[in-house]
């Protein structure tokens, strides 16, 4: 096992000319499928900053405006023009939008994740980092730039959230607020017994969406332990692109228990400049004398 691990977030794509930015996969989404992007328009605060925090921003979903627009369609019991089918159109209206809001935006980012252009290596000659093709590579993004770039052997890339070159996988992208598995879709109401059911199964779709939407970072770092025992040789971690993003401790925290901590040695890229990330690697518990920083056209 190599004495080195690479730790590769999109800035690296980014930087290589692949336009794998969260906030062009927002351009896709409304140029390919506008009425999704309406729907996340509509419950999300899209403002300037939200396609920069996609991920993390997937926990803040407007359920409150989702079930204010549904009650348009939940006819009283009574109504003189009752129909069986309002027994369901309530929650087919919230079924509507949640489908959007996880499966469907989840398979448009698939779709757009592989149609991404990876550039030719010659061309970005002058944009070529210093990369060791033999050393281990924890790799969050999902193309196939290392290996097309810097002839990278694919068993030496662990790409955690998936790779777009697997048609059959499922690429992971969600946000780190885990949510309640027992929650009782009747805890809004105060009378439970008299509750209404169309209401109460309104509730239990819209707490599906947090499920549906949670990145399952423990069970993802379980299924790879193997990955993360190999690293106790590693004397050398180099984080490039990566924002250190706090949706991503875990896996931080799984390669600070499998190395040496005391002796393994930093070096993390920053855009811009450095106060942001290098507060999130101090709340890592990484001793900063072990830790030095630069922007990634430097390493």
């Amino acid at each position: 096992m190599s004495d080195t691990l690479y730790i590769i977030g999109n800035g690296f794509d980014l930087h290589h000319g692949i336009q794998s930015s969260y906030r062009a996969f927002g351009e896709y989404l409304k140029a390919v499928d506008h009425a999704t992007y309406q729907v996340v328009e509509r419950y999300f605060d899209v403002n300037a900053a939200f396609w920069a925090e996609f991920e993390a921003r997937l926990a803040h979903f407007d359920s409150d405006t989702l079930i204010e627009d549904a009650s348009d369609f939940l006819m009283p019991y009574g109504a003189e023009e009752w129909s069986d089918a309002y027994h369901h159109d309530y929650q087919y209206e919230i079924e509507q939008v949640v489908d959007a809001i996880s499966k469907t935006l989840r398979a448009r980012f698939g779709d757009w994740i592989r149609q991404l252009r990876i550039p030719d290596a010659p061309p970005i000659e002058n944009l070529r980092l210093p990369i060791d093709p033999s050393a281990s590579f924890l790799n969050f993004n999902y193309t196939r730039s290392l290996q097309h770039l810097y002839n990278v052997p694919d068993q030496n890339i662990l790409h955690i959230h998936g790779a777009a070159s697997d048609p059959e996988a499922l690429l992971v992208l969600g946000h780190g607020w885990e949510p309640d598995d027992n929650l009782d879709p009747y805890r809004i109401s105060t009378d439970p017994e008299n509750a209404d059911t169309r209401v109460v199964e309104g509730q239990a779709l819209v707490d599906s969406y947090f499920k549906e939407t949670f990145k399952p970072t423990e069970e993802i770092i379980q299924r790879y332990q193997a990955f993360f025992r190999k690293l106790a040789t590693v004397e050398k971690i180099l984080v490039m692109g990566h924002s250190v993003s706090e949706v991503d401790y875990p896996y931080f925290q799984e390669v600070i228990r499998n190395i040496d901590a005391s002796r393994s040695r930093w070096k993390v890229s920053y855009f811009g400049e450095p106060t942001a990330v290098r507060k999130r690697v101090g709340d890592l518990g990484i001793d900063a004398r072990l830790v030095e920083y630069a922007l990634l056209v430097d390493f």
